[in-house]
């Protein structure tokens, strides 16, 4: 996979047509990967295509959509609107999208066979992954997975970033630094429990540190005893995350390799906040050094670079600055040329001779 700039395979401007596009979501529940499907569909809106988020779940109550949204009984390929492309958004929607009219399309934001708590459901996963579909992916690393282990090809569309996603001016707070962690405890992979030890490790070294966390489920009794935040937060919408989090000194993302981009870490670069993060592809790939990155499951290691950047304001601010350099590359009119290469680029069926490339078996050496 190349990225959309250096890609050979782009399509000639007068070929292009605007596009019925389906995007068939499982649930619209407040989640990051949720929200980008939405935000993506708007964008392509604006630009004059026609995209539709086809769904058996309601309208979402969190999120101002403005683009056609299409309800049905169930995600059955006859109730599913004809499109130029059905783009599945879970493995359980690539089989839906496979079965009705249009070309289908796989938008992968994670791997769903490497998580821990769906083990019952790895084998229903990679043979739904073995459909020979173009792919969509939130990360490189997801298309090199595609790439070598399913023999598909793709292209990579960085994350849409609401332009209220902004910083205001201000300093590191050398007292009681406001310190964010996101993500649900209950999904292990998100590391929320390694970055409470960070946290509680900071408190015992007497920095004081106030603990904000959002999740977007209630508190649970383990998490409450594993360490009390200061201010819990729950079911927020994102501008009330934007809100909340240009207001923090330091954010903690300990995701396991299991991340397929980590959305809280581009949005807190954006909002001029610091990073301290695990040291995996997602947040490598487009975080590079403007967050600090440690072994991941390493608390001590991330209380320890959270200490250094909480304790020196000339690093904070450093990194602040560097971040908001690495944000600015994720405009919204960047992110919709982006998206419609990658969606011309499947339409045209230029796809099928990277597949075919991928697919052939490698030369016997001499």
């Amino acid at each position: 996979m190349t990225r959309l700039e250096e890609s050979e395979a782009t399509v000639p401007a007068p070929t292009r047509r605007r596009l019925q596009i389906n995007y068939l979501l499982e649930d619209t529940v407040l989640f990051g990967g949720v929200k980008v499907v939405l935000r993506q569909a708007e964008l392509l809106s604006a630009s004059g295509h026609r995209p539709r988020i086809v769904t058996p779940a309601s309208k979402p109550s969190w999120f101002s959509l403005d683009c056609d949204f299409v309800q049905i009984a169930s995600l059955t390929p006859a109730l599913i609107p004809p499109a130029d492309l059905q783009i599945a958004t879970y493995w359980t929607t690539i089989a839906p999208a496979v079965g009705s009219v249009g070309q289908a399309v796989h938008y992968c934001q994670g791997y769903e066979a490497s998580y821990t708590h769906n083990e019952a459901e790895h084998p229903a996963i990679i043979e739904a992954y073995r459909e020979p579909l173009p792919g969509l992916v939130v990360s490189p690393h997801l298309g090199r997975l595609l790439a070598t282990r399913y023999q598909r090809p793709s292209r990579w569309l960085p994350q849409p970033l609401e332009k209220f996603f902004a910083p205001r001016d201000r300093s590191l707070r050398l007292k009681r630094p406001r310190v964010l962690v996101m993500s649900p405890w209950e999904i292990d992979w998100k590391g929320v429990r390694t970055a409470l030890r960070a946290v509680r490790s900071l408190t015992s070294r007497g920095l004081d540190p106030q603990l904000v966390r959002i999740s977007q489920w209630p508190l649970t009794h383990e998490e409450a005893a594993c360490l009390q935040a200061a201010e819990f937060h729950t079911h927020l919408a994102p501008r009330e995350v934007a809100a909340l989090m240009r207001e923090c000194d330091l954010l903690l993302a300990p995701s396991w390799p299991q991340e397929g981009f980590g959305l809280p870490v581009l949005e807190a670069m954006a909002s001029g906040v610091p990073v301290v993060c695990s040291d995996i592809d997602a947040f490598r790939e487009f975080a590079g050094d403007a967050a600090l990155r440690v072994p991941y499951q390493d608390w001590q290691a991330l209380a320890d670079a959270a200490a250094g950047l909480l304790t020196n304001r000339a690093a904070w601010t450093e990194r602040r600055r560097r971040g908001l350099e690495i944000a600015a590359g994720f405009h919204e009119k960047r992110v919709t040329a982006d998206t419609e290469e990658a969606l011309y680029w499947i339409h045209s069926g230029a796809w099928r001779s990277e597949a075919a490339q991928l697919q052939r078996p490698p030369r016997a050496q001499a």
